[in-house]
């Protein structure tokens, strides 16, 4: 990734422009912190530039770069670093996918952080420079190099899916500057993997749409994610609002929330999958959990929503509604509490038997949206008996286009998009006709196994 120097041509852009009144500039304003960090900021040559302890005492300035498609960065704006870590940026007004760096003295990133836009006629907040922006900074960067031309990226979603017990572990047991850019490659794989797989399940439920076109309709949630993140409010409340305005995002592109949740475990899958085939490595295993457990968050917000999302739309009765809600709301805090895969993945199998009742069909939130009782039950048994057949056979094709398309060293990220979406296809297809299994019970017969797809389909951890 290199950068080309305009420093000089855009200070004497920004005097004319500031001097003539004629400057069509968005002012950015940002701050840099110590957040995040898992060791001092040496500032050593050759260090990750992953934010850190020390990283506000370090830095001496502030830069922002358009990103080329081939991950090249043009400097358009530079700042000097203010009191408490602040600084103010005049970038040309209109810019998207920017790349913001805090640098110390002698030209060397200490951390980064991604700005999707600085639209005309606003002024833009600039998220916290921490050690999780500088992550998903790298990320996003590697995965502009790496892609081919036609593919795009979205930088919303990378900072989606990458979270601070990430960015904690990302470092951890790197003892050299090549281990840790070979977990920066692994997770951008992982995330164009993921990109590509939400992708190929939107196609195949009829929606057509992009990475560019979800891009464009993310950017409010982001922009109002950096105001609440800057102000310091509830970091939990800031992100459950993000996640609620991408789901609208995703709306208005044409994709239903169910059809979002069964995306989003396609692209979960996929991103799980190429972490842990590409950083197999003992020392490695830290981040590799941590990036599980992120990625069950991004699957129990969406399972969550599908969920009530199908009982409204099948006028299911209000307690019914609430068992629900309360199903979801532990998913997501047991999902938040986890401090391994293992606890993530119980909370997932207790998620799917309070739903379909695996241990208790009359109590489960399908059981009494069915009402189901002891002359019915045995009818339910069956299409939960099938539900698990198909989830069984989901998880070894799964586990058949990871051997597949990834090893220690590569991924062909196209192969492993399109058989992972293949394989959660058929697994849908599979338990929907469970739908006549359930006739018994009438108009109430469909919406059971879209209930049924959401409980036994989520969070597949494969082989």
């Amino acid at each position: 990734m290199k950068t080309t120097t305009l420093r000089n041509l855009w200070a004497a852009v920004v005097v004319l422009g500031l001097g003539t009144g004629c400057g069509n500039t968005v002012q950015v304003k940002g701050r840099v912190t110590d957040g995040e960090g898992t060791q001092p900021q040496a500032v050593l040559a050759g260090a990750a530039p992953l934010g850190g302890s020390g990283t506000v005492a370090a830095a001496t300035q502030v830069r922002a770069s358009t990103v080329g498609t081939d991950g090249r960065l043009t400097v358009v704006a530079e700042g000097k670093l203010e009191a408490q870590g602040r600084y103010t940026l005049e970038v040309p007004a209109g810019e998207e996918r920017l790349v913001l760096e805090a640098v110390d003295a002698s030209g060397q990133v200490v951390a980064s952080a991604l700005l999707e836009a600085a639209a005309e006629g606003k002024a833009a907040v600039a998220p916290p420079m921490d050690s999780e922006t500088s992550l998903e900074a790298q990320v996003f960067l590697r995965m502009m190099v790496d892609k081919p031309q036609a593919e795009t990226v979205d930088m919303v979603d990378v900072r989606a899916r990458i979270n601070a017990h990430m960015a904690a572990a990302a470092r951890q047991g790197a003892s050299t500057e090549e281990a840790f850019r070979s977990r920066v490659k692994a997770l951008a794989d992982a995330a164009r993997a993921a990109q590509q797989a939400e992708l190929e399940m939107y196609a195949e439920a009829g929606v057509q749409t992009s990475q560019t076109a979800l891009f464009e309709q993310e950017l409010a949630a982001a922009a109002a994610l950096n105001v609440a993140l800057e102000a310091g409010g509830s970091v939990e409340q800031a992100y459950d609002t993000f996640h609620a305005e991408l789901r609208a995002a995703a709306e208005r592109v044409g994709a239903k929330v169910e059809e979002q949740a069964q995306s989003e475990r396609a692209a979960s899958a996929s991103f799980r999958a190429t972490v842990k085939a590409r950083l197999s490595a003992e020392d490695a295993q830290p981040l590799v959990d941590a990036t599980l457990r992120a990625s069950a968050g991004m699957e129990a917000r969406a399972s969550g929503a599908a969920l009530s999302a199908i009982l409204s739309a099948a006028n299911a009765a209000d307690d019914v509604k609430q068992q629900a809600a309360t199903a979801s709301t532990t998913l997501r805090t047991q999902v938040r509490a986890s401090t391994s895969a293992a606890m993530a993945a119980s909370a997932f199998s207790n998620f799917e038997a309070g739903v379909a009742g695996s241990t208790n069909v009359q109590a489960s939130v399908l059981g009494r949206y069915l009402g189901v009782n002891a002359s019915n039950q045995l009818v339910v048994s069956a299409a939960l008996t099938a539900t698990l057949t198909a989830a069984a056979t989901l998880n070894t094709t799964l586990d058949a286009a990871v051997s597949s398309a990834v090893s220690a060293n590569a991924v062909d990220v196209s192969m492993l998009a399109t058989k992972t979406a293949a394989a959660y296809q058929a697994y849908a297809a599979a338990v929907r006709t469970q739908a006549s299994v359930l006739a018994v019970f009438g108009t109430k017969a469909a919406p059971a196994a879209e209930l049924l797809v959401v409980a036994e389909g989520s969070f597949q951890l494969g082989q």
